[in-house]
């Protein structure tokens, strides 16, 4: 069951401190995540309510324990770079994702597979020599560009550059046929788009920079928009031969919604701590 009317935090806590429902709540931070959520068998068919942003999450949760609220409200939020960049979360009711975000997670699934053959090109489509596709070649592809972007995305924040990394139009600055990223484009835009100039000397420090160990894994540095956005632009070229509307992100991200299944979910650590949680509140 999900909340859809869009409520800022102190909202959604009124609305949970006044609720005579016995369900307990799951806050997640957008509306993809509540439809995601809404999809998925938990314990207890919890109350899904978006809170736009990981920070209201988060700040819902403190108050709910704050003011002793009897509801049993559970978040659950990306693992993004917060331990890098020195944030800390409390983790006794909020659940972070396995990997950077619920997006990676997806794109990591069976799914990917399943997208491809529907919508890659049987004649561009790498192949094993068995002849089945080669989903490492795609993914590495993927990922060798989705890195730099992570990498860029990093170091902006932690020198808070705060470059508008989420408003690029990646059919812009990244190369169809190649899926390479054109530096002169990337520079062009942020500095349309941001208050803190870029060169190509800044975006070389970025590319180059030293990561920390545990954002060395593709899984932990890509962005899942910025990977399925790529994948995207690959199923119209590079992979595929598809129009932009077929191959859109958004078009993705809901066909890997609807192809991840409860099984894959069951697998996953995020899957086991959020369903614990919420069993330990039902069996109360």
């Amino acid at each position: 069951m999900t909340s859809c009317l869009q409520q800022n935090a102190e909202e959604i806590v009124t609305e949970i401190s006044m609720s005579h429902s016995r369900k307990p709540w799951l806050v997640v931070e957008g509306v993809s995540d509540a439809t995601f959520f809404s999809s998925k068998f938990l314990f207890g068919n919890p109350i899904i309510v978006p809170a736009y942003g990981w920070e209201n999450v988060v700040g819902i949760i403190s108050k709910i324990i704050e003011e002793s609220i009897v509801a049993s409200v559970f978040g659950f939020i990306d693992r993004d770079y917060r331990n890098e960049l020195g944030l800390s979360v409390n983790e006794k009711f909020v659940v972070i994702t396995d990997f950077r975000d619920l997006e990676i997670s997806l794109f990591e699934s069976g799914c990917l597979h399943r997208i491809l053959l529907e919508l890659g090109s049987a004649n561009k489509l790498p192949k094993l020599p068995c002849g089945s596709i080669h989903i490492e070649y795609v993914k590495e592809k993927i990922y060798s560009t989705a890195f730099k972007i992570g990498k860029l995305r990093y170091y902006s924040l932690k020198n808070s550059f705060n470059f508008p990394i989420q408003d690029l139009d990646f059919s812009k600055l990244i190369n169809p046929k190649s899926l390479e990223v054109i530096n002169e484009k990337l520079i062009a835009q942020l500095n349309s788009k941001s208050k803190h100039k870029i060169n190509n000397e800044i975006l070389e420090a970025a590319f180059s920079h030293d990561l920390p160990e545990s954002l060395s894994d593709n899984k932990y540095i890509c962005s899942g928009h910025d990977v399925i956005e790529l994948l995207g632009i690959s199923l119209k070229k590079l992979f595929g031969s598809n129009n932009s509307s077929i191959v859109a992100r958004e078009q993705l991200e809901q066909l890997f919604r609807i192809g991840y299944s409860q099984h894959e979910f069951e697998q996953t650590s995020m899957f086991q701590k959020l369903n614990d949680l919420l069993g330990a509140y039902t069996a109360r």
